[in-house]
């Protein structure tokens, strides 16, 4: 797993970012996204604004059959008007 490191004053967003960025096409566990974002508690509302404000294509469980609750892929860094 590629766990990209912090810039002094980087944001739990911009590493959370980095980190599917780094693993894009991988399922993610939601364990390792809160790890990479610091294991800030809001780790999932800052996943939230990169897919609904950054047009992200963060899929889960509710995207796709073969994801568990609490698995993530992004597939492509292709960003969507948000």
């Amino acid at each position: 797993m590629a766990k990209p490191k912090a810039k002094k004053g980087e944001g739990s967003k911009a590493l959370i970012r980095k980190f599917l960025l780094a693993n894009m096409g991988r399922v993610l566990s939601w364990e390792e996204i809160r790890e990479a974002s610091g294991n800030v508690e809001q780790w999932s509302r800052r996943l939230r604004e990169l897919r609904d404000e950054e047009g992200y294509q963060i899929l889960s469980h509710h995207d796709r059959a073969d994801l568990k609750p609490g698995q993530y892929l992004m597939e492509t860094d292709v960003q969507l008007p948000a």
